[in-house]
């Protein structure tokens, strides 16, 4: 059944296609529909009167000829279809994509153009245009490349940069797992990825890949699933960041050379003390036993001197006992790990060391340490080596022979979220000539060499756990070396400081 004739006008005022009928003889208009109607702002009778010059736009390629000449066209061929640009009552002008068919009786032939605005869509296609190359701009140039990969992560294509990364080509990546390219391992904690492990729907993450070859090349790999009309895709996005790698390699060697450095120069220290502090009960112990084996032999001993030299013989081996037993104590964490500690515990077992070296020296210690426990975390060797360096450091200012003050002061307390140390001389003070932090650091030193190299380590060291050291003058003469280390949360402060001190 065929629609009727009132059905098929009915579906013409309805449409929103605009619909212009012109005589096939003089090209005037003769009607339009409403969707015409609106598009031009004119109504029926306003718009039938109009010549095409009226109703189009200015532009030569648009002018009254070569409108009459296309639909002539239709006349001649039975269709014709252009873009063409129309004019409204208002002078704003929309390009259309209209189509013009030869139609009506053969008495009275008719033109029938039928149009739709397609500005927005030729702005869309602008946009869409200048986005694609803008990216492509982006991909040529850009450090970054693009992979897209199969569900089994095998390469379906790769943007050319890619190539580059792998030192293939495109081509020959294509069908081969990712995986076979490259070793993938978390960034974060260095352990190989399964991708197939990976979960459904994961969000984007962050990889790294070494990639094989005469020189070993890293890659950070970011891979996301994207889903776009219906269909899931694993895109991947590589970087190279074989110079980021390799300066983290290169400063967890110097890392690892500064721990090397720490321990060296505390075992050199202890060393030194040791053979000090040894020598004196060695030495006294060696000559009372020679006095009690002298007498001994000589026949004049008596059980009294006897017992009296092998006695205070033996008091002076308990004291190399106590002395070897203290280094011991405080030698074995040499290779402990980071973890949690008590500043006041550490600051207890580094005096006594400070103390050998002061009597020796002798300056007088003024030690203050905080009623509050003060947790931090670390490695408890290390940062009793701080507070040893800046000690001796102080203690080697403090002996200079116009230094009349012999006095050192330590304390700890918080400090907000920092515990600290404060080590405090009445020395020359700093020089006014230092103008730098390093500079200070090598300044501020006691020894005749005057490299501060330990100083150097030992703000490396603070730093390393998040801290910092912060020189000042101490009024009216005299250094204050303050290390600022943050104070660790969460943890059972007042266990930790009857631990440190146990």
């Amino acid at each position: 059944m065929f629609p009727t004739d009132s059905f098929l006008r009915e579906m013409v005022m309805l449409t929103k296609t605009g619909i212009l009928v012109h005589d096939a003889r003089t090209k005037a208009i003769r009607w339009a529909n409403p969707a015409a109607c609106e598009m031009f702002g004119f109504t029926l009778d306003e718009l039938v009167p109009l010549k095409a010059h009226h109703h189009s736009a200015q532009e030569v390629q648009y002018r009254r000829e070569v409108g009459v000449a296309w639909l002539q066209e239709a006349v001649d061929h039975g269709n014709s279809r252009r873009i063409w640009k129309y004019r409204a009552k208002d002078g704003r002008t929309f390009l259309a994509d209209a189509r013009a068919s030869l139609t009506g009786p053969d008495d009275q032939p008719l033109i029938m153009v039928e149009f739709r605005d397609i500005n927005r869509f030729i702005e869309m296609q602008e946009e869409l245009s200048r986005t694609s190359d803008y990216l492509s701009r982006i991909m040529v140039h850009a450090s970054a490349g693009i992979v897209l990969l199969a569900e089994d992560f095998a390469v379906v294509d790769a943007s050319e940069f890619v190539g580059g990364l792998f030192e293939r080509e495109v081509s020959e990546l294509v069908g081969v797992n990712i995986s076979e390219l490259a070793v993938i391992t978390d960034p974060t904690s260095g352990s190989v990825v399964d991708l197939g492990d990976l979960p459904a729907g994961t969000g984007p993450t962050e990889l790294r890949l070494e990639v094989p070859g005469e020189s070993a090349r890293w890659l950070s790999g970011n891979l996301e699933e994207v889903s776009h009309d219906g269909i899931s895709s694993r895109i991947m996005v590589l970087r190279d960041v074989t110079s980021r790698v390799e300066m983290e390699q290169e400063y967890d060697y110097q890392q690892a050379n500064l721990h090397y450095l720490s321990r060296y120069n505390a075992m050199g220290d202890m060393a030194m003390m040791i053979a000090h502090e040894l020598g004196q009960p060695l030495a006294a112990a060696q000559n009372f036993l020679t006095g009690a084996l002298s007498r001994l032999t000589g026949g004049a001993a008596t059980q009294a001197e006897l017992a009296f030299g092998l006695e205070k013989a033996l008091r002076q081996l308990k004291r190399s006992s106590d002395i070897v037993n203290s280094v011991k104590t405080y030698v074995q964490r040499i290779e402990s790990q980071s973890g949690p500690l008590e500043l006041n515990a550490i600051l207890t077992e580094s005096l006594y060391f400070v103390r050998l070296r002061a009597l020796e020296r002798g300056i007088v210690l003024v030690v203050e340490t905080a009623t509050e426990p003060l947790p931090l975390s670390g490695e408890h060797i290390l940062i009793g080596q701080v507070i040893i360096n800046y000690c001796f450091n102080a203690i080697d200012e403090l002996q200079r022979p116009e230094n009349r003050d012999k006095q050192l002061s330590i304390r700890t307390f918080c400090d907000g979220e920092w515990v600290c140390c404060e080590v405090a001389d009445r020395g020359r003070g700093l020089p006014d000539s230092i103008r730098k932090e390093r500079d200070l650091l090598t300044a501020f030193s006691g020894k005749g060499d005057g490299h501060g190299i330990g100083l150097v380590i030992s703000e490396n060291i603070v730093e390393r756990h998040g801290g910092e050291v912060i020189f000042a003058r101490n009024e009216p003469r005299g250094t204050i070396v303050t290390v600022r280390l943050p104070r660790r949360r969460g943890a059972d402060a007042r266990q930790d400081h009857s631990a440190g001190r146990a």
